[in-house]
């Protein structure tokens, strides 16, 4: 099928170029296409609207035909595409007999996201909000049918649009998988040629990929034909004579992490993109975990080193990365964020996600300081975030044993939620009263709690829910050493978390599991069940987790008489 006939199959998006007003800037020029900012009138006469324009360039050296197959598989491409985090398809225009080939998109207004954090000062759950839509816009593109790789995602590919939501464009290096495409598809060779090639950009219209060819000699790459980008390429696209696929993409959405996290490009300190290669396949990459930012969120940093494994198929599929994002407290960023960091005052939702990280990371004081806050300067409004708060601060007083205030909180929010008619924001609270009678030992009061939390669950269709507070009345049988009705409880929960893809709910219902063995004197089998739940609540960075898991495990060797694995446990 010729070009010609591809593009009337998208007749419906063709405008004519009289549509298109004179550009109003420029907003970038690279080697290939230049994008500026347009009016745009769908009907004459009508209102105009602002639109993005990418406007591919033809000079005398370009292969006319490559220019043409680039230009009507990126229309294609992004005409398959449909999703709030990706780029939309507002039209072409087309005259590839005069060289003319431009594609008008969505104008997203506050620029990529390296250049829109680098505007202000934000706070974290505001950066992860970022990261999180951009993980959600590659969800759809790896769950396409069939699969779509970008292979090219970087934070100049990602734009932020006028409601700060991360937007996914540029498609010229997009390209469909096989409906069966695994995680570490085409992945298989050596690891140890001594010569290897590399696809440049604009070869996946064409049918053919350029190549630049690397030759290693004594630990050191040489480096001959078109210079090509490679600070977000993926070890085995340098290493392994093939196409991008999911798991670059994984490798890539780690360094757009990476970016947004510190401002900081791939390997910054390198200026040659020989060394950088050399830094690639020596398998380089930060320590995130040395990072003060990135520390405050462990889950993150683990997400970020999974997307950095060598092997292809050792990296997360993109559901595994859209699941350990759920447990990060986001908020969109706040347009004000251009201010200094001295007279920007948080909006409630951003104070309310940075006090629920304070908790989460076992920073309490932190957490009911900020909390506190929100809810004395909201006064006697009402609204989410203040329910959220008055809970959150319900389950910050728990944790520091101060029951009859954190009951105080719990009271209010319930009565906050009824107000504005949030059955999940009722149940999650009551999920915190069974929590609070528990650790007071007043366990038919927790089970009243979570069973009626279950049922709301239950009516609102909840899975998530309903198996916490499954897990929530486990653990009130556990500490009555109701065993039977315990393991019961523990089962039902992980069978709904597996279902759902939960890991951290699976992981409590270890930890349970193994109090329980414990409990019953089977050793081998309470550490292997702590073992487990150690693994992955150190992955998607649970302090809390971790200690009363590490607690769980000093008791068994205490009992055991492995006093220097205990004491090695409980510090």
């Amino acid at each position: 099928m010729s070009q010609e006939e591809r593009l009337d199959r998208l007749s419906k998006y063709r405008i004519p170029h009289t549509a298109i007003g004179e550009p109003e800037k420029s907003c970038g020029r690279g080697g290939k296409a230049e994008v500026v900012q347009a009016s745009f009138r769908r009907s004459e006469g009508g209102l105009p609207e602002l639109v993005a324009v990418k406007k591919l360039l033809c000079g005398d050296t370009t292969d006319r035909e490559v220019f043409s197959k680039e230009f009507v598989h990126e229309v294609e491409m992004l005409a398959r595409l449909s999703h709030k985090n990706i780029i939309r398809l507002i039209g072409f225009v087309e005259d590839l007999q005069h060289d003319k080939a431009w594609i008008a998109l969505s104008w997203e207004p506050n620029g990529n996201v390296r250049d829109f954090l680098a505007s202000g000062k934000w706070e974290i759950p505001e950066h992860v909000s970022l990261i999180k839509d951009m993980f959600e816009g590659l969800k759809y593109l790896h769950k396409h049918k069939p699969p779509i790789c970008h292979g090219d995602l970087k934070s100049l590919n990602i734009l932020v649009s006028s409601s700060c939501r991360a937007i996914i464009t540029d498609f010229g290096l997009a390209r469909l998988m096989s409906s069966n495409a695994e995680q570490g598809e085409n992945q298989e060779g050596s690891r140890d040629s001594h010569a290897v090639s590399i696809m440049l950009d604009g070869g996946c219209a064409s049918g053919t990929l350029p190549k630049v060819t690397i030759v290693a000699t004594n630990n050191q790459l040489t480096l001959t034909g078109p210079v090509w980008s490679l600070r977000w390429a993926a070890p085995e696209l340098i290493m392994e004579e093939q196409q991008p696929g999911l798991a670059s993409d994984i490798w890539s959405a780690g360094w757009v992490c990476w970016e947004m996290m510190t401002d900081r490009v791939p390997f910054d300190d390198i200026k040659r993109d020989c060394a950088v290669m050399l830094k690639v396949v020596q398998g380089t990459v930060p320590a995130v975990h040395e990072d003060e930012q990135l520390t405050q969120i462990t889950a993150l940093c683990s997400l970020m080193t999974d997307c950095w494994k060598f092997e292809p198929k050792n990296r997360p599929i993109v559901d595994q990365c859209c699941n350990a994002m759920k447990w990060i407290q986001t908020v969109p960023p706040v347009r004000g964020g251009s201010v200094s960091a001295a007279t920007k005052e948080l909006a409630p939702g951003v104070l309310y996600r940075i006090g629920y990280l304070h908790y989460m990371h076992g920073r309490h004081a932190k957490a009911a300081l900020l909390l506190e806050q929100l809810i004395a300067s909201a006064g006697s409004a009402v609204d989410l975030d203040v329910a959220h708060a008055t809970k959150a601060l319900g389950d910050v007083y728990t944790a520091q044993c101060k029951y009859a205030k954190a009951k105080e909180q719990y009271t209010i929010a319930q009565e906050l939620y009824a107000r504005i008619d949030d059955g999940l924001g009722q149940a999650n609270t009551l999920d915190g009263l069974g929590e609070l009678y528990r650790a007071q030992s007043k366990y038919n009061d927790a089970k009243e709690s979570l069973t009626r939390a279950k049922e709301i669950h239950v009516r609102i269709g909840n899975d998530l829910g309903q198996a916490n507070a499954i897990l929530g009345l486990g653990d009130v049988y556990r500490v009555q050493r109701k065993f039977p009705e315990a393991g019961e409880s523990y089962t039902r929960a992980e069978e709904i978390f597996a279902r759902i893809g939960e890991d951290l709910g699976q992981v409590g219902t270890l930890k349970g599991l193994g109090d329980i063995y414990r409990m019953q004197s089977k050793y081998g089998a309470a550490k292997e069940s702590y073992m487990r739940a150690q693994e992955i609540y150190a992955r998607k960075g649970s302090d809390l987790g971790r200690a009363n898991t590490l607690n769980g495990l000093g008791h068994v060797y205490r009992a055991e008489s492995m006093y220097s694995e205990a004491s090695e446990s409980y510090t």
